[in-house]
C-alpha cells in the first residue's frame, strides 16, 4: 500500500485500525496475518490479529466505513441500480398514493405530485438518474459528512443500549427467541422514530 496515495480520511481510518489492531498485530497492517514464529510449537495454530468483540461499531469507524465504501463503489452501484429496477419506479409511485396521501395531508401537495408522476415515464426517469443522479451521488453524501458524524455518534449509543436489552433476554427455547425477535423488532422501530 502506497501510504502517499491516502487522502486524509483514509489516513485516519487506518491510524484508527493501526491502534486497533496494534496490541497483538506484529506486522502493523490490519487484515495481514502476523508471521509464523519459528518457536511455534509442534501442532500449535500460528498466531491471529487479536478480535476484539464489538457489538456496536465506533462512531468514526462507522461513518469512516461508509463514506469508503460509498466512494469506491458507490456510483458503480447506483448506475446499476439504475438498469435493473425491481419494478416501474413511475407505476411504483403512482401505486403508493394512498399511502402518500395518508403520510401528507395535503391536497395541494398531493395532487401536484401525482401530476407530476403521470407527465414522465421510465426512460425519462432513467436519462436522468444516469446523468444527474448517479454522478452526484458521492459527492452529495461525502459533502454532508458532518450531518452523517452528528446522527452517527448520537444513533450508536442509543443502539447499544437497544442490544444490551435484547442480549439480556434469555436464549433457550424457541418461545425465548420468537420474544426476542419480537422485542428487537420493537426496539429499532422506536429508534427508527428518534433517527433526526
Amino acid at each position: 500500500m502506497d501510504l502517499n496515495n491516502l487522502n486524509p480520511d483514509e489516513l485516519e481510518a487506518l491510524r484508527y485500525l493501526l491502534n486497533k489492531a496494534s496490541g497483538g498485530n506484529p506486522t502493523g497492517q490490519p487484515g495481514v496475518p502476523p508471521p509464523v514464529s519459528p518457536d511455534r510449537p509442534w501442532g500449535g495454530a500460528p498466531p491471529p490479529n487479536p478480535p476484539t468483540v464489538t457489538r456496536v461499531m465506533p462512531a468514526e469507524a462507522w461513518v469512516s466505513k461508509q463514506i469508503g465504501n460509498l466512494q469506491a463503489v458507490g456510483e458503480t452501484n447506483y448506475r446499476a441500480g439504475i438498469t435493473m429496477p425491481k419494478k416501474d419506479p413511475i407505476k411504483a409511485g403512482i401505486a403508493a398514493q394512498p399511502k402518500y396521501e395518508s403520510a401528507m395531508r395535503d391536497p395541494k401537495v398531493l395532487a401536484r405530485r401525482k401530476e407530476s408522476l403521470e407527465k414522465t415515464n421510465m426512460d425519462e426517469w432513467a436519462s436522468m438518474a444516469e446523468r444527474v443522479g448517479a454522478p452526484a451521488l458521492v459527492r452529495g453524501v461525502t459533502e454532508r459528512q458532518y450531518k452523517i458524524e452528528r446522527f452517527v455518534g448520537s444513533y450508536v449509543s442509543k443502539l447499544a443500549e437497544h442490544l444490551r436489552t435484547i442480549d439480556a433476554l434469555p436464549d433457550v427455547t424457541d418461545a425465548d427467541r420468537e420474544r426476542r425477535m419480537i422485542e428487537n423488532r420493537k426496539g429499532l422501530k422506536a429508534l427508527k422514530g428518534k433517527m433526526k
